[in-house]
């Protein structure tokens, strides 16, 4: 049976650009829809820190100062001519401003931390960082809409994180929904999109599906695509030139691309396929495990099948994916890649997650997910690479650590891997020996926290077709979009910075639609 819907804006999707967007149309008076393919809110936002890279905003102008004109270096220098001039100017005009709006809602709140911009050479840098993030709320301020929001990713060592305070993507996701049911936003769970609905070129509403049926639900400003990439789709990704394979990536499992190739179907014009959020991810008995810090502690190298070192280890996450694509596509890496530490780092830092000191699980060691051995040259022979080059590798590490100077790649001549780095550590807080054994190894693959390419949309976040042209009735927000970053990721939080921009610039957009 098929039930028939009207409303005035249709969101597609349920992760932060999804819910921004309905919650902007609905608190300037349109009656929004909100259909989520699974059974969960918050797409990869939900396992997210929920930075927001959004320069100029006023919650971050009280730690620093700022201007447009550092902003616009910054940015020229890093997104070269892989991004999009009128998406760029857009997003930087209206990030401060959808901050504001947020903000008019009080239970929205967010704060500044220092963590770096991920380009420290580039004119505009700025060490301090442009992201803010939302405030960590007490577990009962969200009780209502908690089982809502996707699950967070199994820890390491198994389960979920049970606590008293909620931080990061489930937070932000949360205030947010709360904000939309307050406005007036309907929501609908297991409600995927089944087709778009066209009337002489316009787009008119769409064909859901549902637990108790088909929905046709009629959208007279229009609808939003929010729905997430194509994360999941490997066959799609390897023809576009990915090289993943099953179970490496990280992004929410709905990210599947059928809503992709449904906007595509009706005339949708579409770019930067190639691309994603890339990091690289220890490959663990409980799937891709991302860790931000660890590369940057010193006493640890990566390494390739040869034993060499091949990038600077302290890299922004997306940066040292870069390095592990381009290795794999020219044919120099072969995964997993290695990362290497001594028992110093183990008991300093923890290794993958854990605790300091304490033991890597057996099971771990059984599996293949981590290795131990006495002597490098043992730990060579296990991981079947050249003893020789790997020893060697160690040794000139060594005397870098030493003279507090990387002469392969410059590793820790700069803020950003400074920040990430020990400040305990003389002469360069980044580098340190490995000397102590047992020594480990970690297997390392490419991962990414989501696609970033896709619908090509102007500076409303209309979704153009592939002569260039507006599609009356459809917009497109977050990574179902051809980011505006081309293949850049400028700072923390850009992914989910530039969803919730452009869900808000469409619902702007269809406010002043209806009121034409």
């Amino acid at each position: 049976m098929t039930s028939s819907l009207e409303c005035d804006v249709l969101v597609v999707g349920g992760g932060a650009g999804a819910l921004t967007g309905a919650l902007t149309a609905a608190t300037l008076g349109l009656d929004v829809i909100l259909a989520e393919k699974t059974e969960y809110l918050g797409g990869t936002a939900a396992y997210a820190g929920a930075g927001l890279w959004l320069p100029l905003n006023k919650v971050s102008a009280a730690a620093f100062a700022d201007s447009r004109e550092e902003v616009d270096a910054y940015v020229a220098a890093t997104t070269d001519d892989t991004g999009f001039a009128d998406l760029r100017e857009a997003y930087l005009d209206a990030a401060p401003e959808m901050i504001d709006f947020l903000l008019q809602d009080r239970s929205l709140d967010f704060y500044w931390r220092a963590f770096p911009d991920y380009y420290p050479d580039a004119p505009g840098y700025k060490p301090q960082g442009r992201a803010i993030f939302p405030k960590p709320l007490p577990a009962f301020a969200l009780s209502g809409v908690m089982r809502m929001i996707r699950p967070e990713l199994p820890l390491i060592r198994g389960g979920h994180k049970i606590g008293k305070t909620v931080e990061g993507g489930r937070v932000l996701l949360g205030r947010l929904i709360q904000a939309c049911m307050r406005a007036g936003v309907r929501i609908e769970l297991e409600s995927p999109l089944l087709e778009l609905e066209t009337r002489e070129g316009t787009v008119v509403g769409a064909r859901l599906g549902g637990r108790d049926g088909d929905m046709r639900v009629r959208a007279r400003a229009g609808v939003l695509l929010a729905a997430g990439g194509f994360d999941h789709d490997i066959e799609m990704r390897k023809r576009e030139g990915h090289p993943v394979e099953p179970g490496w990536q990280m992004g929410a499992p709905g990210s599947t691309g059928e809503v992709l190739a449904e906007a595509r179907r009706i005339g949708a014009g579409a770019e930067l396929l190639h691309e994603a959020w890339w990091t690289p991810a220890f490959h663990t008995p409980l799937g891709p495990s991302f860790r931000v810090r660890e590369r940057g502690h010193p006493g640890s190298i990566v390494v390739n099948q040869d034993g060499r070192r091949f990038c600077n280890e302290s890299l922004p996450y997306d940066r040292i994916g870069r390095a592990f694509r381009a290795g794999v596509l020219d044919g120099t890496l072969t995964l997993p890649a290695w990362f290497i530490v001594d028992q110093s780092y183990v008991d300093r830092y923890g290794l993958n997650g854990a605790p300091p000191r304490a033991p890597v699980p057996e099971e771990w060691l059984a599996g293949g997910f981590a290795y131990r051995e006495d002597t490098l040259e043992k730990l060579a022979s296990s991981l079947g690479i050249p003893a020789d080059n790997f020893v060697e590798t160690v040794e000139r590490f060594n005397k870098f650590a030493e003279t507090g100077v990387d002469e392969e790649f410059g590793r820790g001549d700069n803020a950003f891997d400074a920040f990430f780095g020990d400040p305990d550590v003389y002469p360069n807080p980044a580098l340190s020996p490995l000397e102590k054994g047992p020594f480990y190894a970690l297997p390392m693959v490419l991962s990414d926290l989501g696609t970033k390419g896709g619908l090509r949309a102007d500076p409303h976040a209309r979704v153009l077709d592939e002569s260039g042209e507006p599609i009356t009735g459809l917009y497109a927000a977050g990574n179902i979009m051809a980011s505006w970053t081309g293949s850049c990721y400028p700072g923390p939080g850009a992914p989910i910075g530039s969803s919730m921009v452009f869900g808000y610039l469409a619902a702007r957009h269809m406010v002043n639609r209806m009121a034409a």
